[in-house]
């Protein structure tokens, strides 16, 4: 079986790899709540230290939800696997439910469901880390006193105040500013408490990152008189020391590069087929049941028919789904295409919800992350850093609503 129609290939270069890489946000100027005194200063700061340490830094100051995901999109590209990743937040952040976000400048206040929408959660971003990257440093000064939830009634948790605790995979460092379920303090100079200790510690010679957060730790509960203590989850196996080992250290050989066994969900729906020129087997983590005659299996994607389209079935807006291809052989992705929404009219198209950030992840760990416009038709996607892949995985990170239905929609799909 034929999957899609052979498209022109584009090629593209691919960026250069980096062994120390940062993803540093400072959020300051809120445009809906009152401004942060030293949250884009914190940032700017961390960012100037860490490129003193011979990071790589992508920085971001005052970011909106778009700017922010493209930042994060152009870091994951930067990562390989024996890079050491950093991320470092300076603003607003809260638990919602049983995820923590942190919050963009454009963030609206309002209900739990609302600020969802406008957010980003905090465990894409670390899994995105963690599919890039083998050793993963995150900090964050994100747990200040937050004014955005305006109606907690329904909330799935009766936790307001700061973020809860983060679980992470085999190579990971989290730090927080202070310990789960309090906030942190702004502070009334350039840095806060957090980063300012921060900043006099990290570039330590000789100190790994337990003990340089072992430093800051005592430094933020003696300047708060000890309301506020730093707090820390490791995972990590061998010693981190971001300003250099110490002396003797013994050295330690690159690990190989890898490819990534594909994430999976049971019950997959799969079909397989020749495309361009090549065996895949394309599988979806749900469908939605038939309805009225029409069926929304993974086959509709491929039929080149705008009347037919694949919808998730699982209850909520589908955030969370995944679409995969998997390769016989290793396979280059330079272009992804793909057909918003149940494209059959226009009527039809705004009444089921339509896909909006879309995160692509490669066996290799590359991964970029697509903000779909709200359209019909088709549209493209380059996907530089996709080369020599087993599979690629598109996974819906949030969608646009739909009028009279909350099942995600794609009418058509394809690379080359």
């Amino acid at each position: 079986m034929r999957l899609w129609p052979v498209l022109i290939c584009l090629f593209l270069a691919l960026p250069a790899w980096a062994d120390r890489v940062a993803l540093v946000i400072g959020n300051s100027a809120y445009q809906y709540e009152n401004p942060l005194r030293n949250a884009s200063n914190d940032a700017r700061d961390f960012a100037a230290k860490l490129r003193d340490m011979g990071f790589s830094v992508f920085e971001g100051i005052d970011q909106t939800r778009q700017d922010s995901l493209r930042l994060v999109q152009e870091f994951s590209r930067a990562i390989d696997t024996d890079d050491t990743a950093l991320f470092y937040f300076a603003g607003h952040g809260m638990q919602l439910g049983s995820d923590n976000y942190i919050l963009p400048v454009d963030a609206v206040p309002g209900k739990e469901a609302d600020l969802t929408q406008s957010a980003i959660r905090l465990q894409s971003i670390l899994k995105t880390m963690e599919n890039g990257a083998d050793t993963r440093i995150v900090i964050l000064d994100a747990c200040r006193n937050n004014p955005f939830l305006r109606d907690s009634s329904n909330r799935a948790t009766t936790q307001s105040r700061g973020l809860m605790r983060m679980e992470a995979g085999v190579g990971s460092f989290i730090a927080f500013s202070t310990e789960p379920g309090n906030v942190a303090a702004d502070g009334s100079g350039r840095n806060s408490p957090f980063t300012e200790a921060l900043l006099r510690h990290i570039d330590q010679p000789g100190a790994n990152i337990h003990a340089v957060m072992r430093a800051v730790r005592s430094d933020v509960r003696d300047v708060s008189n000890g309301t506020q203590i730093p707090w820390e989850n490791s995972s990590l196996i061998d010693e981190v020391f971001l300003a250099g080992v110490p002396l003797n250290q013994p050295a330690t050989a690159a690990p190989a590069k890898r490819h990534m066994p594909r994430p999976t969900a049971s019950g997959e729906t799969c079909l397989e087929g020749e495309y361009n020129g090549g065996e895949v087997r394309f599988c979806v983590d749900s469908v939605l049941d038939p309805q009225s005659g029409n069926k929304y299996g993974p086959a509709n994607l491929f039929d080149d028919n705008p009347e037919t389209a694949w919808v998730e079935g699982v209850s909520g807006k589908g955030e969370g789904q995944r679409l995969s291809f998997d390769f016989a052989g290793n396979r280059d992705v330079g272009t992804l295409y793909l057909m918003n929404g149940y494209a059959k009219s226009d009527r039809t198209f705004t009444r089921n919800a339509r896909i909006r950030d879309l995160r692509i992840t490669g066996s290799t760990g590359a991964q970029s992350t697509l903000t779909l416009g709200d359209q019909a038709g088709w549209q493209a996607f380059a996907l530089p850093g996709f080369t020599g892949q087993y599979w690629i995985q598109m996974e819906i990170l949030s969608t646009y609503a739909g009028t009279h239905y909350d099942d995600t929609a794609l009418s058509g799909l394809g690379f080359d």
